[in-house]
């Protein structure tokens, strides 16, 4: 059985990534490169994500987190307020785990 911090490092945070990548690509406009480099990611990653190319449990766990969240990161991580964007995150995977996270960002 795997922990919440597993689960929230192998089925979250790549599925929050994938969302994050395509709304900084398809809603505002960003170049891929950039996108990479602000989610510290690889470019090839950012096109696999909006081109969809994931696992079927992946695009699960996409529809079971919050756009205004991942919108909310985007927008922190564009202004560089980093301390906003992992709160935004953590408010995200509270939401699909629904445990209480001792390294919660508030």
């Amino acid at each position: 059985m795997q922990t919440n911090y597993e689960i929230a490092l192998n089925e979250f945070m790549p599925a929050f990534r994938a969302a994050a990548a395509r709304l900084m690509v398809s809603k505002y406009g960003m170049r891929q490169q950039r996108a990479a480099e602000l989610l510290e990611i690889t470019q090839a990653s950012i096109s696999k994500y909006i081109n969809e190319r994931y696992s079927r449990g992946m695009k699960i766990v996409q529809e079971e987190i919050s756009e205004e969240l991942v919108d909310a990161f985007v927008r922190q991580i564009m202004s560089e307020k980093d301390r906003g964007a992992q709160g935004a995150m953590c408010k995200a995977c509270q939401g699909y785990h629904k445990f209480n996270c001792a390294i919660m960002v508030k």
